[in-house]
């Protein structure tokens, strides 16, 4: 009965290491009972297996207690597995003796959901991370108290691209915008676009020089049937200039539209 069951079954001694497998269990590793037997569990983990659920189930190993995981295990062959695990210890007149662990197959729900993950952080246009990544990663910088700089692009007079050569320019044109910033924070920093025409870069521990390049390869690559399209900036840095997350947004906005009052002025005076 126990080898017909549709989810794999692991019994080890008191001591963790492997007595029993089902053929469900064989199926999905690849390990026969003989090749398992006498191992410990910590024969499936592999390189990409997180520490802190290998130090979560061995916590509650030893301690005798019941547990359930996502963990991502190995086949012999090893392909990674996803799967949900539960483990129960069995005690026979008040001694443990045994654990039983069901292993369910979880590496579909386990796709589905790093997808649902990947669509709620990023951009579907550009690619780029969206306003809640940026706020998640403004946060978490700011939380680990070291150096890092918040550089604000806008775009000017985008919705004038919209308006003259259609909305589909001015996707291709916010793409190439995201491929540029890609480019200049592969190695260094990271990039987000924040709403419309708005992006943002965080470039943890640059230095100005460093920073200063998004603008550069920007005004390089930003141009509708060869009218350039300029951008404005705004920069401020942590923790010098300013002491939390908020703040930091708030300078490097005002700098920002203080750039874009001075550029439409020296346009007006024109």
């Amino acid at each position: 009965m126990l080898d017909t069951a549709d989810v794999g079954l692991v019994v080890t001694d008191a001591q963790r290491r492997i007595v029993y497998v089902n053929e469900t269990f064989s199926r999905a590793t690849g390990y026969t009972l003989e090749e398992v037997r006498g191992h410990s569990c910590a024969l499936l983990q592999g390189t990409q297996t997180d520490p802190a659920d290998i130090a979560f189930m061995r916590a509650a190993l030893d301690r005798g207690e019941p547990f359930e995981r996502v963990v991502l295990n190995y086949r012999k062959d090893g392909k990674p597995l996803w799967y949900r695990l539960r483990v129960q210890p069995m005690f026979v007149d008040g001694t443990l003796q045994y654990f039983v662990g069901v292993q369910e197959d979880y590496s579909e729900a386990h796709a589905a959901q790093r997808e649902l993950e990947r669509l709620a952080y990023h951009d579907g246009l550009t690619g780029l991370g969206n306003r809640r990544a940026f706020d998640l990663q403004l946060h978490r910088l700011v939380g680990e108290g070291q150096p890092f700089v918040l550089q604000l692009l806008d775009l000017d007079n985008f919705k004038q691209v919209n308006d003259r050569y259609g909305h589909p320019a001015g996707d291709a044109l916010l793409q190439r915008v995201a491929a540029c910033l890609m480019q200049v924070s592969q190695e260094a920093g990271t990039a987000f676009r924040l709403g419309g025409d708005e992006f943002g870069l965080l470039w943890p521990g640059a230095d100005q020089a460093e920073s200063s390049l998004a603008t550069g390869l920007l005004g390089d690559l930003v141009n509708v049937d060869g009218e350039r399209i300029c951008g404005a900036r705004g920069t401020a840095r942590f923790p010098e200039e300013a002491g939390d997350g908020e703040e930091l947004l708030r300078l490097a906005d005002r700098r920002l539209y203080a750039q874009k009052a001075l550029t439409r002025r020296g346009q007006a005076a024109r």
